[in-house]
């Protein structure tokens, strides 16, 4: 029989620059305002030989490798945040009045994107368990700023999750569930 409790519906919450334990780090960011949900999805690359005693019809399917991506819409227009993972963005701070700053965003290329491990938990819950945790994300940026009626600015967050080389075990994409689990 199934379990209604299972089902989990609502928004959730996204969370860049997470520490081994599952904590945020000083320099981490939070969007916990979305517009329209949070996608995370993943994506394998197969590679699938032919003999020709098979003609175009594969003997095995291999996989070659997979990556993940974010997307959310969110109406926090907090550029402190922006500057924090694009390194196209940077802070300039009035020399006369520190209360006064400009956010000023470049478009040339060659700028690596800063990767960090992120976790999206759903809105009000508060278990470990039902938490995802992206090993090596890297957040794009592009500013949405429509000026219409019946609708508001918000910015379009767009993630790439990268297997982590560097994690246990090698070629981590997410781990569903507590991060602080060990064997």
């Amino acid at each position: 029989m199934s379990d209604v409790d299972k089902i989990f519906a609502g928004p959730g919450i996204f969370e860049w620059g997470i520490d081994d334990q599952g904590e945020l780090e000083e320099d981490g960011i939070i969007f916990d305002l979305t517009q329209g949900g949070i996608t995370f999805q993943t994506q394998t690359t197969y590679f699938e030989p032919t003999t020709d005693q098979t003609g175009t019809s594969p003997v095995k399917t291999i996989s070659t490798g997979t990556t993940g991506t974010i997307n959310f819409e969110t109406p926090d227009m907090d550029f402190e945040k922006v500057i924090k993972f694009n390194p196209n963005a940077n802070k300039v701070v009035s020399g006369s009045d520190p209360t006064k700053v400009k956010y000023q965003v470049t478009g040339l290329a060659g700028k690596e994107l800063p990767r960090k491990r992120a976790v999206i938990k759903p809105l009000g819950v508060d278990d470990p368990n039902l938490f995802i945790y992206i090993e090596a994300v890297a957040v794009k940026f592009d500013l949405n700023a429509a000026y219409v009626p019946d609708n508001n600015r918000r910015f379009t967050i767009s993630a790439v999750a990268y297997p982590s080389l560097t994690a246990t075990p090698k070629g981590l994409l997410y781990t569903w569930g507590d991060i602080k689990v060990s064997a």
